[in-house]
Order: C-alpha cells, then structure tokens, then sequence
C-alpha cells in the first residue's frame, strides 16, 4: 500500500469537489438552461411540424375549393356566353328579316312605280298610234279624241 498515499486521495477527493462546486455554481445553471432551450426548441419543431402539415393540409382544401369554385363559374360564363350569343343571333336574324322585308317592299313599291309609269306611257303612245290611225283613216286629226282616250284608260293591266 505504499503506492496508496492517503494523503493523494484525501487531495484528489478535494480537488474534485473544489472543481464540482466550481462547475456547479459558474456552469451548472447555464447549461440546464441551454438544456432546456433545446429541449424546447425540439419539441417547438415537433409542433411547427404538426402546425405546417395542418396549414398544407388547409391549403390543400382551399386550393381545391377555389378550383371548383372557379370551374363552376367558368361553366356559368359559358351558358351566360351561349345565352347571350343565341340572344344576339336572335336579334341580329330578326333585324335582317325586317331589312329585307323592308327592301322587298321597296322593291315592290318601285316594281309599282315603274309598272305604272310604263302603263301610262305605253296608254300615251296607244292613244297618239290611235289618232294617228284614225287621222289616216278619217282624215281628221282629233276625231273621236275623246272616245279613243275613254276607252284607252278603262283599259286595265
């Protein structure tokens, strides 16, 4: 036991509570302190974690909400669009008609107009081919003047 000096132990025994007490009042509450921010720091991850899938999860569903709100007023605005390019067909088609049923009865007022000036020039000239026959004839300009004419104009087309 000569290699067991007593004294050494009593003096590694000493040292080692100086240095534990040392650690303990200088180190001891910092390091549980950073023990515990850590600790905390996990278990926040742990959460944000949770937190973040929750929030991906709502987006998730939000996202597809508004696409399908989005398709259902897409398909609004289609039937709005049919609906209202049928209206303007509609109108545009009724506006035609009644323009060419207005040109039609010009057309046809004009055909008139025309008829009848060719009627009263075509009525001219078989009166004045009449006086001239009946000049030739009788020998007198205007005789029966009155009855040719008479009878020219109850003459009907």
């Amino acid at each position: 036991m000569d290699d067991l000096n007593v004294a050494v132990i009593i003096a590694q025994f000493i040292n080692f509570w100086i240095v534990f007490f040392i650690f303990y009042y200088f180190l001891w509450k910092t390091i549980v302190k950073t023990i515990e921010e850590r600790r905390n720091q996990i278990e926040n991850l742990d959460n944000s974690e949770d937190v973040v899938r929750e929030k991906l999860e709502a987006a998730d569903l939000e996202a597809k909400d508004i696409i399908n709100e989005a398709r259902k007023n897409a398909s609004d605005m289609q039937k709005n669009a049919d609906e209202l390019s049928k209206k303007d067909i509609a109108q545009k088609l009724k506006m035609a008609e009644e323009k060419a049923e207005s040109i039609l009865d010009w057309a046809k007022r004009d055909v008139e107009k025309e008829r009848l000036g060719m009627l009263s020039a075509m009525k001219d000239k078989v009166l004045d081919l009449s006086l001239k026959i009946n000049s030739k004839v009788f020998d007198k300009k205007d005789n029966n003047k009155d009855f040719i004419s008479k009878e020219v104009n109850s003459i009907k087309l």
